[in-house]
């Protein structure tokens, strides 16, 4: 089925922005006074796209593509959200999530995270009027979204129950401890997954395998990360993997079609195998809950729904930095000389021409000559590898290809203070915290930032929030 794409004005790019000050957990920290985070410009496009009108207009239509709202019947038979936005939006469109939207079990019989929500107990009551106009003509969306799988006392539609006898889920299930006596027996546990901030994801994937791969061998032995070599549905070439909390995906195009079906339920032109046939020649109020074939379609422009949210995330500018102030300053040395450096990488620059690797859009069409210009050699400042480490306790104990359950991507520390839950799984609610929760490789750095005084602590969770 061909899905329409709406074109976009250049001027109704959705900018969100907000100021606040944040004052860190309460009476945690005295003395110096924390950076006051302003939040302005997070979700802007690179500058070079803003200042190119066809640039711009890519980024544009692929971010209006972003924050769509799917609906019946290519949504589904089974999903975990409705659009893109839904779960990258904080704090703009393309950030990361507000609210756990995933969820993995260990000992799950099919690939992927378990989906939440089943088309077959998304409609209720069928069409609705206002007046003589009819409204809600699908008829009205439970909410939130029907029974959720994960609510104890649920009734599970026939679509949750193959769901929840496929991936093994239970409310009963504890959260996974790979070091834990029951892990290592075999006990089935679930770990949840906050979606990632996708801003200066374009620069990310501008940069050469050969470049992070010297970033691994530098590293010092012991904290040193592991390269994972990716081979996406839509090529025969491996490239290192940056994208996803396992590194699961090396480009944009491969993240994107991933989600559309894992998180959607939405089959596309590099994933057109369903997740599930359970609500196949089904109806629900005379409407159809499941499409057949191919649900996302390239469109005569050569572009999918998948090209058009990846076009909208390669243009994303990286979030704003902030001014440092003296006790941020100190932080950033604290920061480096605490080890958090080794993983945390500050800077790296993309290649020369990313365009000989950026995988081209569905219908074949490469990145623009201009947008290839605007990713080439320039150097960013992520914080992070991008590889994969030894987290110990808090991996998340799923195994997903050569990423094992003790093994985590190194988040990016760029943009971290709007973020409301922190580490995979929200189990961090402030800075403090997601530090001295790190284990494995990030031991030694967890104990270090645990011997600082409060005042020193405090220096480094202020030089953060300036990233």
């Amino acid at each position: 089925m061909q899905r329409r794409v709406r074109a976009v004005c250049v001027g109704s790019v959705l900018m969100m922005a907000a100021t606040t000050a944040y004052a860190g957990p309460a009476n945690r920290f005295h003395g110096s006074p924390p950076v006051a985070i302003n939040l302005s410009g997070f979700g802007a496009p690179l500058w070079a796209v803003k200042q190119n009108p066809a640039d711009l207009q890519i980024f544009a239509t692929g971010q209006s593509n972003f924050k769509e709202l799917e609906e019946v019947p290519q949504l589904g038979p089974v999903f975990n959200g409705r659009s893109c936005a839904g779960c990258h939006s904080q704090p703009a469109i393309g950030g990361a999530g507000l609210f756990i939207n995933e969820i993995r079990v260990r000992n799950n019989t099919q690939p992927g995270p378990v989906h939440i929500f089943a088309v077959d107990n998304f409609l209720r009551n069928g069409a609705q009027t206002q007046g003589n106009t009819t409204i809600f003509p699908q008829g009205i969306e439970a909410e939130p979204l029907g029974c959720q799988i994960t609510v104890p006392g649920c009734q599970l539609s026939p679509c949750q129950q193959e769901e929840a006898a496929k991936t093994t889920f239970s409310t009963s299930l504890g959260t996974c401890d790979p070091t834990s006596a029951d892990f290592h027996s075999g006990g089935n546990c679930v770990v949840g997954r906050s979606a990632l901030a996708t801003f200066g994801d374009g620069l990310v994937e501008a940069v050469s395998d050969q470049t992070l791969e010297q970033i691994a061998e530098n590293e010092p032995p012991k904290i040193q990360g592991t390269v994972k070599m990716v081979t996406e549905n839509f090529t025969t070439t491996a490239h290192v993997g940056r994208f996803g909390w396992k590194d699961d995906h090396a480009s944009l195009r491969g993240f994107s079609g991933d989600a559309y079906l894992n998180e959607m339920g939405i089959t596309n032109p590099d994933n057109q195998q369903e997740v599930s046939v359970c609500a196949a020649n089904e109806t629900a109020y005379g409407v159809q809950l499941e499409d057949t074939g191919v649900e996302d379609t390239t469109d005569p422009n050569g572009r999918a729904d998948i090209d058009r949210f990846s076009d909208f995330m390669r243009g994303l500018a990286p979030p704003p930095t902030l001014p440092q102030n003296a006790s941020a300053r100190n932080g950033s040395a604290l920061f480096t000389s605490m080890g958090c450096a080794g993983c945390h990488t500050a800077s790296m620059t993309t290649a020369a021409n990313p365009a000989s690797f950026i995988a081209a859009a569905t219908g074949g069409a490469p990145i623009s000559q201009t947008l290839n210009q605007t990713l080439a050699n320039q150097t960013f400042h992520p914080y992070s590898d991008f590889l994969l480490h030894e987290m110990g306790s808090l991996g998340d104990g799923i195994t997903s290809g050569a990423a094992g359950p003790t093994m985590m991507r190194t988040v990016p520390l760029w943009g971290i203070r709007p973020k409301s839950q922190l580490l995979h799984d929200g189990r961090a609610a402030d800075i403090p915290t997601a530090i001295t929760l790190h284990d494995g490789q990030g031991k030694p750095a967890a104990r270090a930032f645990g011997a600082l005084s409060a005042q020193q602590q405090l220096d480094v969770v202020n030089f953060l929030n300036t990233l």
